[in-house]
């Protein structure tokens, strides 16, 4: 089976490409290398702003699974714009151009933020969708642009993630459980700066495995995931 994955140098994408080797799938990556490239030799890695892709640049693949866009509230308040040029309408421009491809099936990594701050409840699928920053609204609007496409012959999954946390080759310590662990070696301590906050948290192993059932799932399967702990 042929794999591109879009941001695959990213931090998730580090740790999940040599994974997907591993179990033997032809895997491209297309990044714009803003962080290097921490992959294995071996990984077929094209340098290229993703949206200079085009049909004819996917013909053959089986799936793809987009890793790219903006990561964080922070910088996605910081330029609110690319914000939703890369969080929304990139996503939805490189499934729209898989499906014409004949890609069957099309993964996008989504997030928890979309629900916004809620007190008290535990969230699913169903529960109400309440964000109002710019980072989870675009990631919401890129979901809605991929579920749009699909149909019985292109299969969307959406996984909406958690706070991942854990080591990457690619690693990021702006990630609260990495930088707990960072102030914690380094200074010897942990600065909570307001406890009565919660979020979910998801480990990238746990990350990757999501990842690796939804390429082997069924063709039926479809829609938005939950992936938190």
């Amino acid at each position: 089976m042929k794999i591109a994955v879009f941001g695959g140098a990213g931090y998730i994408g580090s740790a999940l490409v040599p994974v997907l080797v591993d179990h033997g799938y032809d895997v491209t990556v297309f990044d714009l290398l803003w962080f290097g490239n921490k992959l294995p030799s071996e990984v077929n890695v094209v340098k290229i702003d993703l949206f200079d892709l085009n049909q004819e640049d996917l013909e053959g693949f089986d799936q793809c699974i987009f890793l790219a866009g903006i990561s964080n509230d922070p910088v996605a308040e910081f330029d609110p714009v690319r914000n939703f040029i890369y969080n929304a309408s990139l996503p939805s421009y490189l499934a729209y151009i898989a499906k014409k491809a004949g890609v069957t099936r099309y993964i996008y990594a989504s997030t928890c933020s979309v629900y916004g701050y809620t007190t008290n409840e535990l969230y699913d699928e169903e529960s109400k969708i309440s964000c109002d920053y710019p980072y989870g609204v675009s990631k919401l609007q890129g979901e809605k642009g991929v579920m749009h496409l699909q149909d019985e012959n292109f299969s969307v999954i959406c996984l909406r993630k958690g706070t991942v946390s854990g080591y990457s080759p690619r690693m990021r310590f702006d990630l609260i459980v990495n930088t707990m662990t960072l102030h914690a070696m380094t200074k010897g301590k942990i600065t909570i700066n307001n406890p009565s906050l919660w979020r979910p948290i998801v480990s990238i192993e746990d990350v990757v495995s999501a990842y690796l059932r939804c390429i082997q799932a069924t063709d039926n399967i479809n829609g938005v995931f939950n992936i938190a702990q």
